[in-house]
């Protein structure tokens, strides 16, 4: 008979999330991974495989999360030029909590989509999903006239997507919340 599951597999999720956002993949240990959920090697590699599975279902959980912020941001706007500022804006609030860390993906991306083509896929994937998610936005809003209609909703897409993932480097390296207001302020004028 098998043992029961005597955790929170999403407390966990959530908590080796937060390690490897903060050590990175390569800088995260097992024994990090084992102080950081109170579990034992077997139990992690039982419930969840390796290292890299136990990655992949933070990258998974924190992909959930930012796709949720783009989802309550749609549903809770009169527009969809609002919905694209309040998700700018909202990010922009987020990296003020947690700047010293950046953006999970991003910094996913800057540390592995070179070296791990099962990395590089993920990381494609969950670009084309926001960079659909903003075209339809954009296409919206050009509708209503609130986008100027003579710009590429795809072109215009990339080009958010591109703004936000720069944004959220920088905002790693420029702690000023004024700066990064700012260029997120400038990035939404040029729609």
């Amino acid at each position: 008979m098998p043992k029961s599951v005597l955790f929170d597999r999403d407390e966990v999720i959530r908590n080796v999330t937060d390690l490897f956002w903060e050590k990175g993949y390569n800088g995260t240990s097992m024994q990090d991974l084992v102080d950081a959920t109170g579990l034992n090697r077997s139990s992690i590699y039982n419930t969840f495989g390796d290292k890299f599975q136990l990655f992949n279902e933070s990258l998974k959980y924190y992909k959930n999360f930012q796709n949720d912020l783009i989802d309550k941001a749609r549903s809770s706007s009169k527009s969809p030029k609002a919905a694209i500022e309040k998700l700018f804006n909202g990010v922009w609030e987020e990296m003020n909590s947690t700047s010293e860390k950046g953006c999970y993906l991003s910094n996913c991306a800057t540390e592995l989509s070179n070296t791990d083509p099962r990395i590089f896929n993920f990381l494609s994937k969950n670009k084309e999903a926001v960079v659909k998610s903003f075209k339809l936005l954009i296409e919206d809003a050009q509708k209503l006239g609130e986008i100027n209609s003579n710009k590429k909703a795809e072109v215009l897409a990339n080009y958010l997507f591109s703004s936000l993932q720069g944004l959220r480097v920088t905002s790693m390296i420029d702690r000023d919340k004024e700066h990064i207001k700012g260029i997120s302020q400038l990035i939404l004028q040029s729609l």
